[in-house]
């Protein structure tokens, strides 16, 4: 995501509702006239399909929606279902490590500085209004998204920042044959290495934070029982 970061690559998300979660029961029941007639009267429910079933918990197609909804607010058009529905089962295992460490989840006041630097990211506030209604989201939802966008990517960066280490070389490198080339390209000066070596670093050390988390992915979906559900599909 742009106004998360480099680190939020990985995860498209980087953030739905928890899974399994159905949509709430909005049927009222009629007034009651007798007894034998309230016990009768029917409920309605909404029942929310599924669209992948992860060992004993599942990514409802309500999931889905909101990430595809979200995709089409920043990006103005949304990933295939599969790819979207294969990112959830991926911020599901992250979300169940996260929460067997009990690591802590991103402060209001963050989640409200990473929403108003989402909203400066478009033309205007109207501009931001206007593609949220077409989106069919709340700012709400909006806010839910970037709070479990920050909640993966920091889980990421503490199970993986440790390990992922950058060597002088790679550094040297890679602004003699990426950033160095690029700037001149574009015609611009090159800065001595010393004046961007920090952000070099931030940068490789990024890298290889999701290198290390694709891998881990990819192993923790082979210990799982993983069942992907065609598009519709019921419980």
């Amino acid at each position: 995501m742009r106004h998360a970061g480099a680190i939020l690559a990985l995860l498209f998300f980087l953030a739905l509702p928890g899974a399994g979660q159905s949509a709430p029961d909005n049927a009222s029941a009629p007034a009651q006239r007798n007894s034998k007639a309230a016990t009768a009267a029917p409920q309605t429910t909404n029942i929310d399909g599924i669209a992948a079933r992860i060992g004993d918990d599942v990514v409802t197609d309500s999931e889905v929606k909101q990430l595809e909804d979200y995709q089409q607010l920043i990006d103005g058009h949304a990933q295939s279902r599969a790819t979207v529905v294969q990112e959830l089962v991926d911020q599901w295992i992250v979300r169940t490590e996260a929460a067997t460490t009990k690591f802590p989840h991103p402060a209001a006041s963050e989640v409200t500085t990473e929403f108003q630097a989402l909203v400066k990211e478009f033309p205007s506030a109207q501009e931001f209004q206007e593609r949220l209604v077409r989106a069919g989201l709340t700012q709400d939802e909006v806010r839910q998204v970037i709070e479990r966008q920050l909640y993966y990517a920091r889980f990421l960066d503490y199970k993986f920042h440790a390990a992922a280490q950058v060597t002088s070389a790679q550094i040297e490198a890679y602004y003699e044959k990426e950033l160095a080339p690029k700037l001149q390209k574009k015609g611009l000066s090159v800065p001595p290495l010393n004046q961007v070596e920090a952000q070099i670093r931030e940068l490789l050390t990024q890298e290889e934070i999701n290198k290390k988390a694709a891998q881990w992915l990819e192993e923790a979906k082979a210990r799982i029982r993983i069942v992907l559900q065609p598009s519709g599909g019921g419980g």
